[in-house]
C-alpha cells in the first residue's frame, strides 16, 4: 500500500516549518500500527459501537474521539470530515479540545450498511489551547492511534453526519395518475389482475385451470366455469370474477387433483374449507390493474395529531389523514398523496405537491410518524433522497462472470419511445439493443453482445443513449446502474436507489415510475399462454421504511398472498409451464418476479422491492467494493475498539476548529477560559442579490447536526436488530418507532 500524500496542518504560517516536521512523524507513526486486526472475518464491527472512543496511550496520556462529521462527500467516492477530539496528557487535570480533519475515499454498501475509508490522510490537527510542544506530543500520539489503514464504520451514522449536502434533483416525467384506490370499513380483500383475467391448464390436472396474471389462488372448474378463492384457509366462489363472492363449504372434487408441489402447497393446506372468522366472509374487491386498498375497522377513528391541525384514521392497515380546514382525506402509497373529500367515492387526485404545511409538524416517535420521510421539505425525506442517491458498488471479475439470456421465441425488441434503443420483450431478463449490440442488465452487472443470444461479457462501457431513456420505458430502471472503474481484470459497477425502483420527485423519495406497463402475451391455440409482467407502481401497499432505506410492501389478505405484487405466476420457459411459489427462471434460480418461500415455510415473497443485489452473485467472482477494500488488509487498531461508554457522544466541531458542546439545552462553546455560553450576533449576508435560503446561525446548524447525529444512531441501533416485516394478514400498522417496520399477525423473519 502506497503511503498517503502528507498535507501541512492548517495553522499561522509561522508554525509551518515545525509543523511539517510534526506530521511527518504523524505518518512515520500511523504505518507502524501495533495489534492490527484482520477484516477477513466478514466486516466485523470496528468503529460501529458507542461513541465517544477513548484510548490510552503507554505513557498514560488520553485521547477521546466523538463522532466524525462529514463536510463534503463529492460524488459519493471521496470524503472529508472533522472529529472533535479530546487530549488528556498524564497527570493533567483538564483535557484539551481541538479538531482532527481527515480525508478518506469511500466504498458504501447499503444492503450491509457499511462503509469502507481507504487511503486515509490527515490533513490538519486544530487544538488552539495547547502550547507547542503539547501540539507536538498530542500530534505524534494522534498517529500512534489513527488507522491511516482501511477503515469500515457503519453507514447509516457515516451518512446521517452528512448535512450540508447538495440536494439531487428531482426526476421529471413520474406519472401523477391514481391508482384505483378502494376503501372498506369491513374486512376486506383486493384482488388484482395484471390486465385482463387469463386462465391456463393447471398442469397433469384436467378440467381445472388457475388464473395466470393474479398472485391469489384463483381457480375455474366446472361447466359453467366457476371462479374459487382461497383467503387464508377459507374459500369463497362466483360465476363471474367481478362477484358477487360468497363462502364455500365444500370444494369441487376436482381441486383436489391440484399438484402437490410448492405452487398449490398452501392451497392443498385449506382443504378442507374452514370457516370464516366471524361467520362472514370479507368483502372482495377486484380490479384489472395494480389498485389500493385501505381497510378501516369499522367508521374512521380520528385521533388528534398534537401540535397540528391533521387527525389521523387510527384505525386503518395503512396510513390515512383527515385535514378538517380542507375537509379532505389524505392517503400515502408508494410515497405518494394522494387526495379526496369523500373518502368512500373519491375522486382521488395527487397530492404530494400540494400538501398543507401542517404535515411538516407532525412530531416523532408516533405510529404515524413513519410518513415523514414521505413529506417534502422534512429531514427525514432528504436524509431518503441522499442514501438513494449513494451508490452500492462490486468489482466484478472479467472473466468468471456471464450471463445467459432466454427468450419466449425468437427474440423480440419493441422500441423505447423517444429514443433509438429497442428493449427485449419476450424475455425475463433486462435486454436493450443499441446500434448492433445487445446490453443485458443482470442483478446489477452490465454484459454486452453482439447477438442477442449471446455470448455475454462484462461491459466496461454502457453507451450514453442508455441513460436518455424515459420513465415510460418498463426497463428504466437500467438507468441507475454505471460502470466506475475497469480494469483488464475487473469491471466496477455500482447503482443507486433507482434500480430499485425508488426516485427522488416533488421534493421527496417515492417508489416507482407511476406508469402502468402492460404485461407481454404470447397466446398459443391449445397451450397455455406465455405471460411476461412489468414492474408495477401499485397493488402492494407499498411504504418507505427509514432503517433500510427502501420501500416494503404490505402482506397479508389486503394484497394477496403471494407477496402482495400484483404480476401472477411467471412463464418458465424451461419447464412450459407456471411458476407460483418457486423458482422461476435463470441459470441463478432467480428473477425480478419469482416468489420464494419465506422462512416459516408458509410465506411466498414476490417480487424485488428491497432486493440484495450484489450479495446473490458468488462473492468469489463479484464481490461489494466496500469488502474487497478492506480484504486480505490491515484494518483499525486493536485499540480503538476499546470504547469509553461512560461520555456523552456530545462533542462538535466546525471547519474553523472550534468545539461545541451541548449542555442542557444550552450551547457551549470551548476556548481559552474553557466553555463558554455561545454568543453570537445574527448571521448577515454580504450578497447583493437576495439568497436562495437565509444564512444559519452557529446555533442553527449545531441544532441540525445534534438531531442528524441522533436520528443516525437510531437508525443504526435499529439496524443492529433483524427486521421484522408485516407477513401474514392481520390489521397492519408501522410500530412507534419510525425507523422500524411492522410485524403483522402470523409473520415470519425477513429473508
Amino acid at each position: 500500500m502506497t503511503n498517503p500524500p502528507m498535507r501541512m496542518f492548517a495553522v499561522p504560517i509561522v508554525w509551518r516549518p515545525f509543523l511539517f516536521l510534526v506530521m511527518a512523524a504523524f505518518l512515520a507513526a500511523g504505518f507502524s500500527l501495533p495489534a492490527m486486526a484482520q477484516s477477513g472475518a466478514g466486516d466485523k464491527p470496528q468503529l460501529e459501537g458507542k461513541w465517544p472512543r477513548s484510548f490510552q496511550t503507554p505513557d498514560g496520556s488520553s485521547l477521546t474521539l466523538h463522532q466524525p462529521q462529514v463536510t463534503k462527500w463529492p460524488n459519493f467516492k471521496k470524503t472529508t470530515a472533522l472529529i472533535a477530539s479530546e487530549y488528556r496528557p498524564k497527570g493533567a487535570k483538564k483535557p484539551a479540545f481541538g479538531v482532527i480533519t481527515i480525508t478518506a475515499n469511500t466504498s458504501a454498501n447499503q444492503e450491509s450498511d457499511k462503509i469502507a475509508l481507504t487511503n486515509i490522510a490527515v490533513t490538519n490537527v486544530n487544538f488552539s489551547t495547547l502550547s507547542r510542544n503539547e501540539l507536538s506530543d498530542v500530534a505524534v500520539k494522534i498517529g500512534s492511534l489513527l488507522p491511516v489503514r482501511p477503515l469500515t464504520l457503519s453507514l447509516t451514522r457515516f451518512r446521517a453526519s452528512y448535512s450540508d449536502y447538495q440536494r439531487s434533483e428531482d426526476i421529471k416525467g413520474l406519472s401523477t395518475e391514481a391508482p384505483p384506490i378502494f376503501v372498506s370499513e369491513k374486512p376486506a380483500v383486493l384482488l388484482q389482475t395484471n390486465g385482463k383475467p387469463t386462465t391456463a391448464p393447471v398442469k397433469g390436472t384436467e378440467g381445472v385451470e388457475f388464473v395466470v396474471n393474479t398472485n391469489w389462488d384463483l381457480i375455474v372448474t366446472g361447466k359453467p366455469p366457476v371462479y374459487y378463492l382461497r383467503i387464508g384457509k377459507s374459500w369463497v366462489s362466483a360465476s363471474d370474477i367481478k362477484g358477487p363472492w360468497t363462502a364455500v363449504k365444500s370444494l369441487p372434487a376436482a381441486l383436489s387433483g391440484l399438484p402437490k408441489d410448492d405452487n398449490w402447497k398452501q392451497a392443498h393446506e385449506a382443504m378442507p374449507p374452514q370457516p370464516f372468522e366471524g361467520g362472514a366472509a370479507p368483502v372482495v374487491y377486484v380490479s384489472d390493474k395494480p389498485a389500493e386498498l385501505i381497510v378501516i375497522k369499522g367508521a374512521p377513528k380520528l385521533k388528534a395529531i398534537p401540535g397540528t391541525r391533521l387527525k389521523w384514521v387510527s384505525n386503518a392497515n395503512t396510513d390515512v389523514f383527515f385535514d378538517p380546514p380542507n375537509k379532505s382525506w389524505y392517503f400515502l402509497t408508494s410515497g405518494r398523496w394522494f387526495r379526496s373529500e369523500d373518502l368512500q367515492k373519491g375522486p382521488w387526485i395527487f397530492a404530494t405537491d400540494s400538501l398543507p404545511d401542517a404535515f411538516l409538524l407532525i412530531p416523532d416517535g408516533q405510529p404515524y410518524s413513519v410518513v415523514r420521510s414521505s413529506i417534502p421539505g422534512t429531514s427525514e425525506s432528504d436524509e431518503a433522497r441522499l442514501q438513494a442517491a449513494i451508490p452500492t458498488t462490486a468489482r466484478v471479475d472479467r472473466k468468471a462472470v456471464t450471463v445467459d439470456v432466454t427468450y419466449f421465441g425468437e427474440p423480440k425488441f419493441e422500441p423505447i419511445k423517444g429514443t433509438k434503443l429497442a428493449y427485449a420483450v419476450n424475455s425475463n431478463y433486462t435486454v436493450i439493443l443499441v446500434g448492433e449490440k445487445y446490453y443485458v442488465l443482470y442483478k446489477g452487472v452490465w454484459f454486452v453482445g453482439v447477438t442477442p443470444n449471446g455470448p455475454f461479457v462484462p461491459a466496461d462501457k454502457v453507451p450514453d443513449d442508455i441513460y436518455k431513456m424515459p420513465p415510460s420505458s418498463p426497463v428504466y430502471n437500467a438507468t441507475y446502474v454505471r460502470v466506475y472503474d475497469s480494469t483488464p481484470e475487473y469491471v466496477v459497477y455500482g447503482y443507486t436507489g433507482g434500480y430499485l425502483w425508488g426516485f427522488p420527485a416533488w421534493g421527496t423519495y417515492v417508489y416507482g415510475t407511476g406508469w402502468y406497463y402492460r404485461p407481454y402475451w404470447v397466446y398459443r391455440p391449445g397451450r397455455p399462454p406465455i405471460y411476461r409482467p412489468w414492474h408495477v407502481t401499485y397493488g402492494s401497499g407499498t411504504y418507505y421504511v427509514p432503517g433500510r432505506g427502501t420501500f416494503d410492501a404490505h402482506w397479508g389478505r389486503a394484497y394477496g398472498p403471494y407477496g402482495g405484487i400484483a404480476a401472477g405466476g411467471i412463464y418458465n420457459k424451461n419447464t412450459g409451464g407456471y411458476v407460483r411459489g418457486g423458482v422461476a427462471w435463470g441459470p441463478y434460480n432467480q428473477g425480478a418476479y419469482a416468489a420464494v418461500r419465506g422462512p416459516d415455510g408458509n410465506v411466498y415473497r414476490a417480487g424485488i422491492i428491497d432486493g440484495h443485489v450484489y450479495t446473490s452473485w458468488n462473492r468469489k467472482y463479484v464481490t461489494p467494493t466496500n469488502r474487497w477494500a478492506t480484504r486480505n488488509t490491515a484494518t483499525a487498531p486493536g485499540n480503538w475498539r476499546k470504547g469509553s461508554g461512560k461520555q456523552q457522544n456530545n462533542l462538535f466541531a466546525n471547519q474553523n476548529g472550534d468545539v461545541f458542546r451541548n449542555q442542557k439545552g444550552k450551547w457551549q462553546q470551548h476556548g481559552d477560559k474553557g466553555w463558554q455560553s455561545l454568543k453570537q450576533k445574527p448571521p448577515t449576508s454580504t450578497q447583493k442579490k437576495k439568497p436562495k435560503a437565509p444564512p444559519q446561525s452557529t446555533q442553527q446548524t449545531l441544532n441540525r447536526q445534534q438531531a442528524a447525529r441522533r436520528r443516525g444512531n437510531e437508525l443504526h441501533q435499529a439496524r443492529q436488530h433483524q427486521f421484522r416485516g408485516g407477513y401474514g394478514g392481520g390489521w397492519q400498522r408501522p410500530t412507534t418507532q419510525r425507523f422500524h417496520g411492522f410485524q403483522g399477525r402470523g409473520g415470519g423473519r425477513r429473508r
